[in-house]
């Protein structure tokens, strides 16, 4: 069987790629998807801003729940079993360590902003850095 693992996010980008593989994987039956998705650690400073620590990080993982649970409808709504996964950390680490055991690894492409462009490496890092077949999905 290949293990198939999905990195997401909240953009655009990463929604056409979930519709890309159910699409294209989906319906076969030597394929296992995971979806992962990466949270960044809270990073507070000051006496009031520990206060706040368990708000935000209740909000923060909520949020990143909800990620995993709408990305996971775009599959089992098809008749696709996922399975989750939700780590901390910077993303590109956390997901490449983590894809060691899989087959392949499928990202969205890039958000395509100009401040993206010029801030944003995770495309680059993820290829060149890969420890197994990356799908980057345009």
């Amino acid at each position: 069987m290949k293990k198939i693992l999905f990195a997401v996010d909240g953009t655009q980008s990463c929604q056409k790629a979930a519709q890309f593989v159910v699409d294209f994987f989906g319906d076969r039956e030597d394929c296992a998807i995971s979806i992962i998705h990466v949270k960044t650690p809270i990073m507070l400073y000051g006496e009031a801003a520990l206060a706040a620590y368990e708000e935000i990080e209740k909000k923060e993982n909520a949020e990143s729940d909800k990620l995993l649970e709408d990305f996971s409808a775009i599959f089992t709504n098809k008749g696709v079993n996922v399975s989750q996964k939700l780590l901390e950390g910077e993303a590109v680490t956390e997901v490449l360590n983590y894809a060691k055991d899989f087959d392949l690894l499928v990202i969205g492409q890039s958000e395509e902003s100009f401040w993206n462009k010029i801030f944003s490496t995770n495309q680059n890092d993820f290829s060149e850095k890969s420890p197994i077949p990356i799908l980057i999905v345009k």
